[in-house]
């Protein structure tokens, strides 16, 4: 205790003023992520304004000993950025500055503190993006994206956040900086360290900047709405829409559950009748081929209903008709939420044996289904009756969790598609992980890290 009494008042000497806080309020916004499962309970928030100085302050850690928490928008669901045992908190919140677009080389330089929406729309006026995509974008920041290798709404078309990345600048915990901010497309010098910390959670070392790479923005974007019969047929129309005229950015995948859940807080259902799915398309380049695809699905009878947007707002309202199924489901509910994948061929045998076996064991249960049906990701979300003591529910879905990694396991699929290891899926790892990929992981971790001081507890 006295050492992090030391510690601080170090930081207070050699940092400027609103360099650290002890805020109980910063403390509990800092020190948690959108898992709420454990308690935040941070020493203090660190708000670094330079890679200089995230270099200085994590030096400082390593000669005090003092664990450190890297914090970026907090969106992640598996405690990832959790500070629950005195760490202090690095929040990358200060370093959002956006360089110059370069137009040519369509690539940007921004610090690891930057929003994802807010790089979307700095690029928007030179008609490029950065083609990571996901609901949270207006909170998650770019540094977190990167440290999760995020997926979002349109992996099936840009692929995932490693994708788009082409330099970092990362600090180590001794306060070594690696410049890998080199814009050079081919580069054939040895091992690539700037992918050891794509997806590595934080673990590594901490990115403060990064050069991104952009893309067009999509020309004649097509977004669309349909109603199914069942899930089997959501497969037979990605089947369809895949070896169809157009390109497919998104093919988005609920459940009747969750939709029935959006309309309840206030989104307009644009059907008739109820479904027991419902998919969203997303197409570019070629408008008149979706809608001539959408008429002949209609048709033949492989889709009950479905609606195309007219406007820009009408695409805006369709999408957040599936960027509101999380938001609806977790509202004023104590709910268990799980992100896993599977190869897309195994899709259908997968949840049927799934939602078999929550209807037999759990019958309590109000589960929910969506997710990305392109890349094979599907979120299942479990809300806790209102019969059911919080303990009770959550001891079944401790039991339910080991029955879907089995199942998980069975079909070849990932225990975390999008959301990382973190705290929570610890204990899972080797579901998806063999041993002595586990043991090599560990060893390229205590070669950045020997006194394994960076997000300690997290994917180990």
């Amino acid at each position: 205790m006295e050492q992090n009494v030391q510690f601080l008042r170090v930081l207070k000497e050699q940092f400027d003023e609103g360099f650290i806080s002890i805020n109980s309020d910063d403390l509990k916004m800092y020190g948690a992520d959108w898992s709420g499962v454990l308690a935040p309970n941070p020493m203090a928030i660190a708000f670094p304004r330079s890679t200089d100085e995230v270099s200085r302050l994590l030096k400082l850690c390593s000669q005090y000993n003092i664990p450190v928490v890297p914090s970026g928008g907090r969106t992640g669901l598996s405690g990832g950025a959790v500070a629950a045992h005195s760490e202090l908190v690095l929040s990358l919140s200060k370093m959002n500055r956006l360089g110059q677009v370069d137009a040519r080389a369509r690539t940007l330089e921004v610090e690891a503190g930057a929003i994802t929406e807010q790089v979307h729309h700095h690029c928007a006026n030179l008609g490029l993006t950065w083609p990571v995509d996901f609901a949270s974008k207006g909170s998650s920041q770019v540094g977190g994206n990167i440290s999760t290798n995020a997926g979002g709404v349109r992996v099936i078309r840009y692929g995932l956040t490693r994708n788009w990345v082409i330099g970092l600048k990362v600090v180590l915990m001794t306060g070594e900086v690696l410049d890998l901010m080199s814009p050079l497309e081919k580069n054939n010098t040895g091992l690539d360290l700037k992918q050891l910390f794509i997806g590595t959670e934080g673990t590594l070392g901490v990115i403060t900047e990064a050069n991104l790479r952009l893309a067009p923005i999509p020309k004649d974007l097509a977004v669309g709405l349909v109603g199914v019969k069942d899930f089997s047929t959501v497969l037979e129309v990605y089947d369809r829409a895949r070896s169809a005229g157009f390109t497919v950015s998104a093919f988005e995948c609920l459940s009747r559950a969750c939709f029935e859940e959006v309309v309840k807080h206030g989104h307009r259902a644009p059907f008739e009748k109820p479904w027991d799915a419902y998919i969203l398309i997303e197409a570019e380049d070629s408008r008149a081929q979706f809608e001539q695809e959408l008429l002949s699905w209609l048709e033949s009878g492989r889709i009950g209903e479905g609606v195309i947007a007219q406007s820009d707002r009408e695409k805006a309202d369709l999408w957040k008709i599936r960027e509101a199924v999380a938001e609806s489901i977790l509202m004023g509910s104590d709910v268990h939420q799980q992100d896993i994948s599977v190869p897309i061929r195994s899709l259908v045998a997968f949840s049927n044996e799934l939602q078999e076996r929550y209807t037999k064991s759990y019958p309590k249960f109000e589960v929910f289904i969506f997710g990305h049906i392109g890349d094979g990701n599907l979120h299942v979300f479990i809300r806790k009756p209102k019969s059911m003591d919080t303990a009770e529910f959550h001891q079944e879905c401790k039991l339910s969790d080991a029955d879907l990694f089995k199942y998980v396991q069975k079909f070849g699929g990932s225990i975390s598609a999008e959301h990382g290891i973190g705290i929570l899926k610890k204990d899972a790892l080797p579901y998806s992980r063999a041993p002595f990929e586990i043991e090599m992981l560990k060893k390229v971790k205590s070669s950045f890290d020997a006194q394994g001081l960076l997000n300690p507890g997290k994917i180990f």
